[in-house]
């Protein structure tokens, strides 16, 4: 499947672009120069013709470490794409940073179009032409905000990519969907990285470079897996201060509710901390099942001792994560850091389980057999039957005669019971009581 990537200096309006032939918001747009910092990827397409669309970081000569490492994404970009947008500001005029990204293009050998972004009308059209100065034969006159003439841009660019020979399989389907998560610089960007075996994504040791959340297509062993990446997540109280850091937590809550499995990185110098906490207990209360990953173990010194406070201190504090896998890893020099796929197939199978309705019915009379309901307010409680309504995370329905005094306790009762015959071990279940007869809303 051919590459299509948009590219140029900083706020020409690449992501904007980006996100309108995905058909979703899925880069982070802001007036603010910089956003993009990784490459992002998408499947679209155009006039029955499939594609990858590639969002880049914006070409700039500044000499910041976060500003080093986009540019390093930037030529990595340009080795990937086989055709690209080269996107321009038509309010601002030919900059001298457009006439350099233009320059790399052809010294490449590759083959672009110009979109001179921003022209919101036709009485605005003129404003494209100054951009002929670059040498080029063409310029497309757009609005990426409006969709203001995309379509004549598509059309020339399908008309000039080459046929595939033979079509790759970019399909969600049937992959297992892991987001990397943890607080800021944990390192989530550097274990990706580690199991791509390239610099897929931007590495610093400043927190908060990474913005997006930027899923990667993986396969290890006989498994095909969707890796996404995503932004440290600290306190929303100080996150939502940055209306950057405010559309990072936003997309981190958007990408735990489209993955399977959290694998949840801890910081294994610093140990686990309040933050840790949080970020895993709320992926745990969206349903997804934890791999905690103790990173940077190389570091660690008297590493038995550490591993022994470590395991202490994870009980103590995620004992709600019902025996999670631990894995002790280093993606600085690769130690362990392909047991978390090991761990993630068998986490897998068990979030994907179902029961059968007479086997649950049997599990709940042995519940009932062992401790029956407590009377409540001189009310006899009955619970009839139990059935798994829904997989991915376990669910399960019982029906009563008095469902709103079924008390927490007794459900986790009934869930440790689940449990123990069906295993679900590291995975959250979920259990509701309804009156019966009552339907579930579609």
């Amino acid at each position: 499947m051919k590459k299509i990537g948009i590219i140029g200096r900083p706020n020409v309006g690449k992501s904007t672009l980006f996100n309108r032939l995905a058909g979703q918001r899925i880069a982070i747009v802001d007036d603010m120069a910089g956003v993009t910092r990784d490459r992002i990827e998408f499947t679209a397409e155009w006039l029955g013709r499939r594609f990858r669309v590639v969002d880049t970081a914006g070409y700039d000569l500044k000499e910041e470490i976060v500003k080093k490492e986009m540019q390093r994404q930037f030529m990595y970009s340009l080795e990937e794409a086989d055709f690209f947008i080269l996107m321009v500001d038509g309010r601002e005029g030919v900059h001298p940073l457009d006439e350099i990204v233009c320059g790399l293009l052809r010294e490449g050998g590759k083959d672009f179009v110009v979109a001179v972004n921003k022209i919101d009308s036709s009485s605005a059209d003129n404003l494209a032409y100054d951009f002929f100065s670059m040498g080029v034969d063409k310029v497309f006159p757009i609005s990426a905000t409006h969709g203001r003439n995309v379509d004549d841009l598509m059309d020339e660019i399908i008309s000039r990519l080459p046929e595939d020979e033979e079509e790759e399989n970019f399909s969600y389907d049937g992959r297992i969907k892991l987001i990397v998560t943890g607080r800021p610089n944990v390192g989530k960007s550097s274990m990706i990285n580690r199991w791509l075996g390239e610099e897929r994504l931007i590495v610093t040791d400043i927190p908060g470079t990474t913005r997006d959340a930027v899923d990667t297509l993986f396969e290890y062993g006989d498994e095909k897996y969707v890796l996404i990446d995503t932004a440290g997540i600290r306190k929303k109280s100080v996150m939502f201060k940055d209306r950057i850091e405010k559309y990072g937590y936003y997309r981190w809550e958007d990408a735990v509710s489209r993955s399977d499995i959290a694998v949840c990185l801890i910081d294994g110098v610093e140990g686990l901390n309040e933050r840790d906490v949080k970020v895993i207990a709320d992926a745990w209360e969206a349903g997804r099942p934890v791999i905690l990953v103790v990173n940077k173990w190389d570091a660690v010194e008297n590493k038995d001792q550490a591993a022994k406070e470590m395991r202490a201190d994870i009980e103590f504090k995620l004992q709600f994560l019902n025996n999670p896998p631990v894995i002790f890893a280093s993606a600085m020099s690769g130690k362990n850091v392909y047991k978390i796929f090991e761990a993630a197939k068998g986490l897998y199978k068990e979030y994907t389980k179902r029961v059968g309705t007479g086997e649950a019915n049997r599990v709940l009379q042995t519940a009932l057999e062992r401790h029956q309901p407590p009377v409540v307010k001189g009310r006899r409680l009955k619970l009839y039957f139990m059935t798994q309504v829904a997989a991915c995370p376990p669910q399960f329905v019982i029906f009563a005669n008095y469902p709103d005094s079924v008390h927490f306790s007794y459900q986790r009762f009934v869930i440790n019971i689940i449990r123990e015959y069906f295993g679900f071990q590291g995975i959250p279940i979920k259990l509701f009581i309804r009156q019966r007869g009552e339907k579930k809303e579609s």
